[in-house]
This record gives C-alpha cells, sequence and structure tokens, in this order.
C-alpha cells in the first residue's frame, strides 16, 4: 500500500523568537495529583480553539474544517484493490473531541511523551473530490466527482514520542515517533458520478459500498490512519517548534 499525503495547516512561516501558547489555553503542573485530568481538559480546550480559530502566532491555520489539498491511496493486492485519489479535501468535527482523561499518559521530562483516547460523538464528515479505479470485493468500481464520507462515533488513540531540540539555550519538544489508531462504529459513503455518470450503476455500488462498509473500512483504515497522523504530527510540530517545553506548563 502506498499512501501519498499533501497538507496545508500552517498559515506563516515560522518565527525565531519563542512563543508562548495562546493565553484561552489551559496549562497544567506537572507532578500535581490531577495532572492527566488537567491535561485532558487542556487537549480539549485547544483543539476546540484550533478548530474554529487556529493560531495565527503559531503557524496553524483554523483546523474545522481541515483541509487536505491530496491523498493518494494505491493499495495493489487484497479484497479493496483500488487507485483512489482524493483532493480538496475538508474533514469537519475535530473541535468535537473529547478526551478521556483516565486514558492520559504524559511526560514532559526527557522524552516528552503524550498518549490518550480521543471520542468525537458527533462523529467526522469528510467532503471533497475523489478519483477511483479498481476492485471492491468482488466488484469492478471506477469514477470521479463529488464525495462525502460520514464516520459515526468515533474513537482514535494517539501515541507520541518527541525528541529533545534546544535553540538559543532553551529546550523545544520535536515528534520523533508518532502513532494514531482510528475506529468508527459506522461509515457512510456517498460517491457521485461512477461508472462515467451512469444513475444505476452508480446508485447500486454505493448501495453495495455501504452493506458492506465495514470491510472496506479495515482494508483502507491504514492509509486513512496515515493520512490523519501526517497530519496531526505536522500540526503538533508546528506548536512545538515555536513553543519550549516550559511554556507548555505551569511552574
Amino acid at each position: 500500500m502506498r499512501v501519498v499525503l499533501l497538507i496545508c495547516v500552517a498559515a506563516a512561516s515560522a518565527v525565531a523568537a519563542p512563543k508562548t501558547l495562546p493565553a484561552s489555553w489551559k496549562r497544567c503542573k506537572e507532578g500535581e495529583p490531577l495532572f492527566e485530568q488537567c491535561l485532558s481538559e487542556a487537549i480539549e480546550v485547544a483543539l476546540a480553539d484550533l478548530g474554529a480559530n487556529g493560531a495565527r502566532e503559531l503557524g496553524v491555520f483554523p483546523l474545522d474544517p481541515l483541509f487536505i489539498s491530496k491523498v493518494v491511496i494505491e493499495q495493489g493486492s487484497g479484497p479493496v484493490s483500488i487507485d483512489l485519489q482524493f483532493t480538496d479535501l475538508n474533514i469537519y468535527g475535530l473541535r468535537n473531541a473529547r478526551v478521556a482523561s483516565e486514558s492520559v499518559k504524559a511526560s514532559f521530562k526527557t522524552p516528552v511523551y503524550l498518549s490518550g483516547k480521543a471520542d468525537i460523538a458527533e462523529g467526522l464528515t469528510l467532503k471533497g473530490q475523489y478519483k477511483i479505479n479498481g476492485k471492491v470485493l468482488v466488484l469492478p468500481i471506477q469514477g470521479e466527482g463529488e464525495c462525502e464520507l460520514n464516520l459515526e462515533n468515533v474513537t482514535a488513540l494517539v501515541d507520541l514520542v518527541c525528541k529533545d531540540e534546544t535553540k538559543d539555550g532553551l529546550r523545544y519538544a520535536s515528534v520523533d515517533n508518532f502513532k494514531f489508531l482510528l475506529d468508527t462504529t459506522l461509515l457512510k459513503i456517498r460517491m457521485d458520478n461512477l461508472f462515467n455518470g451512469n444513475k444505476e450503476l452508480s446508485a447500486n455500488m454505493n448501495t453495495f459500498l455501504n452493506e458492506n462498509w465495514r470491510e472496506i473500512f479495515l482494508e483502507l483504515r491504514p492509509a486513512i490512519q496515515d493520512a490523519f497522523g501526517i497530519a496531526f504530527r505536522e500540526i503538533t510540530n508546528r506548536i512545538f517548534s515555536k513553543v519550549p517545553i516550559d511554556k507548555l506548563l505551569l511552574s
């Protein structure tokens, strides 16, 4: 499987002077008894604010919707054997993420690491353009046009480990290893203009895709996880490259 991703998340080039987190964001004190609970709340606040407003001072556009200019999935074997390309893809719903405090594990010592589980009960919606050619389960599929994918009751497990970087005597974190695991209780798929606009074949294929969504999702999930993982790693590094580690926490 081959995945290519082009993403637009940055608003401005990096600035040399160190920054602080936006004043509206919550900071926590490592070592306090309720550190993990505080951190889960802080992540929710940051996601909601980034989703609605972005953080221009940190070089990040508003992330809800998150815009991905191109995702190319080339899967040559297995039940789902396709060349699939999404372009001008907008992903809605990230600002609604809720982080389970009991799942959060973190340290801002060396190495910095953070793991946790996020739930998006409202789900995620992906809208954009698609182009597909290949085979899904036993049926050939071909077409290009508008598409919409709705993932209900989304859960995501995130695990990141950072390496230290020193700039002008200040300690910064840089994501070295980022793992992202995604699941959903239902995937609804709509692809317009399949089979060169043949309405009957297109309707039948959309019905088939939705009736077999779980098998299709499991086949494509590694590529979807890679796309989200690359995007979130980029966003995290945009912030970490500008805010020293000691400014991420309360002293």
